[in-house]
């Protein structure tokens, strides 16, 4: 009997060692993912909080396809409607589907510069051989990125369809 009472003993502590270790494996995992979800809310918020508009008349969007210069031109402009700035050199444009480069989109903070803010437009001229008529419809995709806060940068994209106007 004696004997039978060390035995438990020894199967008790080991228990208690084996379930001290699991509680520190699920408490650091527990750890890791809270940590994964609040980064995530992090970057929700910032999503949240980054978001512009087309401005102007969309049905008039300024095209100049002069046929004296070989590069033609689509000019218009977005408004920031989100609370962060908007990061005007990080704007990646489609038109009808097709990625403009980097090199041929050119970006203007209105009135005077500065930070594109909630109260400042950005004026965004695409260079290029597009091969437009006048009065042509196209697909315009946007994507912004916001500056960084806390680490985070919001992103975000719309589409609208506007129709060109030959100068």
């Amino acid at each position: 009997m004696a004997d039978g009472g060390a035995s438990t003993f020894i199967f008790l502590a080991t228990a208690l060692l084996v379930s001290g270790a699991v509680s520190a494996v699920l408490i650091s995992q527990y750890g890791d993912i809270t940590s994964a979800m609040e980064q995530e809310r992090r970057e929700n918020e910032a999503d949240s909080k980054t978001s512009f508009d087309y401005a102007g008349d969309l049905s008039n969007v300024a095209y100049d396809n002069d046929p004296v210069n070989p590069t033609e031109s689509i000019t218009f402009y977005l408004q920031n409607s989100g609370e962060y700035v908007l990061d005007e050199t990080s704007i990646f444009v489609q038109v009808d589907g097709v990625a403009i480069a980097d090199s041929d989109v050119s970006t203007t903070v209105l009135p005077s510069g500065g930070a594109w803010d909630s109260t400042s437009l950005l004026e965004v001229v695409l260079s290029g051989n597009f091969g437009y008529a006048d009065d042509t419809d196209i697909k315009l995709t946007t994507l912004v990125q916001s500056v960084s806060v806390s680490g985070y940068q919001g992103e975000a994209t719309e589409s609208t369809v506007v129709r060109l106007n030959e100068l």
